[in-house]
């Protein structure tokens, strides 16, 4: 997979709306979510007791990773792993799927060395826990909502009620506490695209003051509000 432009805005309620019905006319929902309601999305983060990954987010470097372990609506027959890269503000990601013995496994800290028919996202985090200290840190979760376009292969994003929670092993517990990572009625808008970025996309989603943002979930999750 190519590299590809990822831009974030912090943006509220009204201004949620406001874009979910400008950007509709050019873009279909994601075929998993199920009308505005969206998915739920949890992930569980890797770093090492040093917290590199979160400094090195903080110091805004421009060559960084991150591992995070990926469920959708608590089902643990579709788990994923994910690396994703970061290089010159441009994103791209790598991922493979875990069954449910894995994710235990890598959340308990039983880690296996790295097999020669290891998936690459898994060969690489299983070297990366026998090199390191690299742990699972904290949960982020979220409900999302997704749009996409197949020019430019746009992928438009509101994620709603971000929270976070450091009982790692409660990973598919519903009940698992979260503590709310942005302030009440703030969402984040992530908007992903290949090249160029459809001219009438950018127009539909131009409200005149919105501002790009470094936001990262995995960041303040670990700082709390």
């Amino acid at each position: 997979m190519d590299y590809r432009h990822e831009q974030k805005y912090i943006v509220s309620d009204r201004e949620l709306t406001l874009l979910r019905a400008r950007i509709l006319p050019f873009m279909r929902a994601d075929e998993h979510q199920s009308g505005k309601q969206g998915y739920r999305v949890r992930s569980v983060y890797f770093d090492d007791m040093d917290d590199r990954f979160l400094f090195e987010n903080l110091e805004g470097l421009d060559n960084r990773v991150k591992y995070r372990i990926r469920s959708y609506n608590l089902d643990d027959s579709l788990i994923r792993l994910e690396t994703k890269f970061k290089h010159a503000g441009l994103s791209q990601k790598e991922f493979c799927f875990l069954t449910r013995a894995q994710c235990d496994a890598l959340l308990s800290g039983a880690y296996a060395p790295p097999r020669r028919d290891d998936p690459k996202p898994l060969r690489r985090l299983r070297l990366e826990t026998a090199t390191s200290t690299l742990r699972p840190r904290v949960i982020v979760e979220y409900t999302r909502e997704a749009y996409l376009c197949a020019a430019g292969n746009v992928r438009v994003t509101f994620d709603r009620n971000i929270s976070s929670s450091v009982y790692v092993n409660l990973f598919f517990d519903p009940a698992c506490p979260m503590t709310p990572a942005l302030v009440a009625g703030m969402h984040i808008l992530e908007i992903k695209y290949d090249a160029v970025l459809p001219e009438y996309l950018v127009q539909a989603m131009d409200l005149g003051d919105l501002m790009q943002s470094p936001f990262s979930k995995y960041v303040n999750s670990r700082m709390p509000l």
